[in-house]
């Protein structure tokens, strides 16, 4: 089972359901902001240093990839100008918590796609 979580940043009050909808579609929305990507992937990294670490932008590749110890749990992090998606694989809430917290301590809030809510102080 995976569980997904969208963050992006802006200072606007926007309709998150239909922000992400054009996120996904590839849409820029320019009341977004652009995002560092290389900090996101780094303290992903840092917060999971016990995982191997299966790609990463510095290889080229447009997303992260670590792996937990034995093959369990996994995160697969996506790369947009202006949104970063994490999918998280076989791991328990309270790691899932571990890549929000990492992602939100950088200025991104959390767009949870299954309930369609954006944890940003505006919904």
């Amino acid at each position: 089972m995976s569980q997904q979580f969208a963050f992006w940043r802006t200072s606007k009050r926007l309709d998150s359901a239909q922000v992400y909808e054009r996120l996904v579609e590839g849409e820029h929305v320019p009341e977004l902001e652009a995002i560092d990507h290389e900090a996101v992937e780094a303290v992903l990294i840092a917060a999971f240093p016990d995982w191997a670490v299966e790609r990463t932008r510095a290889d080229g590749a447009d997303q992260t990839m670590l792996a937990g110890p034995g093959d369990r749990g996994a995160v697969d992090v996506s790369y947009s100008p202006q949104m970063v998606t994490t999918t998280c694989y076989g791991m328990e809430p309270d790691q899932w918590n571990v890549v929000i917290s990492a992602v939100v301590d950088l200025g991104l809030p959390l767009y949870d796609p299954q309930i369609s809510y954006r944890f940003d102080g505006y919904e």
